[in-house]
């Protein structure tokens, strides 16, 4: 097994690691930016990231730049090189799924997305990817106003339109499970600069039970779940922990405290993230960003449970400098 899928497993099982792991996302923008900076062609071998992502997500552009997703949501383009994410057309306008039909999944795309994670050989730690995981995608389909008021006043309609998205996501899971990789990786982002954006009754009355559903079947196939959500989710950590949450990304310093999370919940969940792409990376300097990163490391390093990252995917007004230096203070740190 190579060192950086060691690491990662290592890192999971809470184990000490001779470096902390670490894995850089970068919007094409910021490719580019590493590139210049290193002269190279591939930015992510020069960047040594020690995992490997690859989405169940297949747009179509259409004819004014917009894309389209497999379940029918028109996305504005992104101007800046980044991915986007502005929703210009939801497909269910009422609190009905009137003539809407779910997507079947898409078995040969899901097929060539676990070859090009076998294909890694064991070099990485690596993840089959479910982006718009289901409160994300509850929103892209009605709107994030009219959901939250689905949530309230239309009940039957909400456990109607989750019950749909889970049955969706469970024949994915079926479809790719027995396939040589190493995680499920989640994305959904539930929280706010505070707390969530549902709140805890609404997350365990509709959220919940589809993942815990979706969590019990990844590890029935002895994979790891790396779970990705923006945001104040602490109040959530506990339950997650029981339901089998390995990892848990993004880990915001800006919103949470890195000792009391690290001390509270490290034994179980390892953190990946740690390093702000809001307020911190796109303005400071190389040399800042290595003192910052050492006071990071010094923070979540022991006893493993660490993969360090920035908070988000790069995006191009992050100076290239600035994530080659997190990885410098990473080889260095002792």
């Amino acid at each position: 097994m190579d060192n950086k899928k060691k690491r990662v497993l290592d890192a999971i099982s809470h184990r000490q690691t001779d470096l902390v792991p670490w894995n850089f996302e970068l919007t094409p923008g910021a490719v580019e930016n590493i590139k210049r900076l290193a002269g190279c062609e591939d930015a992510f071998a020069y960047l040594e990231n020690h995992m490997l992502r690859a989405k169940y997500k297949k747009n179509t552009r259409l004819e004014n730049g917009n894309e389209k997703d497999l379940f029918g949501v028109t996305w504005m383009a992104s101007k800046d090189g980044g991915d986007v994410g502005i929703i210009a057309e939801y497909p269910l306008e009422e609190d009905e799924l009137g003539d809407y039909r779910f997507p079947e999944v898409d078995k040969e795309f899901a097929s060539g997305i676990c070859d090009q994670l076998e294909a890694d050989h064991g070099e990485h730690f690596t993840m089959f990817s479910i982006t718009m995981g289901f409160f994300e995608r509850s929103w892209s389909l009605r709107g994030m106003e009219n959901i939250m008021i689905d949530m309230c006043i239309h009940e039957p309609f909400t456990f109607q339109l989750y019950e749909k998205i889970l049955d969706h996501h469970l024949e994915l899971l079926d479809t790719v499970l027995d396939r040589d990789f190493d995680a499920v990786y989640f994305g959904d982002d539930w929280g706010q600069q505070r707390r969530s954006i549902m709140g805890p009754n609404m997350w365990r009355k509709y959220i919940k039970p589809g993942f815990k559903e979706m969590f019990e079947k990844v590890k029935s196939k002895g994979k790891k779940i790396v779970l990705h959500s923006c945001g104040d989710i602490e109040e959530f950590f506990p339950e997650l922990i029981h339901m089998g949450l390995d990892v848990y990304n993004t880990v915001q310093p800006e919103i949470y405290d890195l000792k009391k999370i690290k001390r509270e919940y490290g034994k179980d969940l390892t953190f990946y993230g740690g390093i702000s792409t809001q307020q911190f990376l796109p303005y400071a300097s190389a040399d800042e960003v290595k003192e910052k990163t050492r006071e990071i490391l010094d923070i979540m390093f022991r006893d493993g449970g660490y993969i360090l990252s920035p908070t988000h995917t790069a995006t191009p007004d992050i100076p290239a400098e600035n994530l080659v230096a997190m990885i410098e203070a990473v080889k260095n740190y002792r």
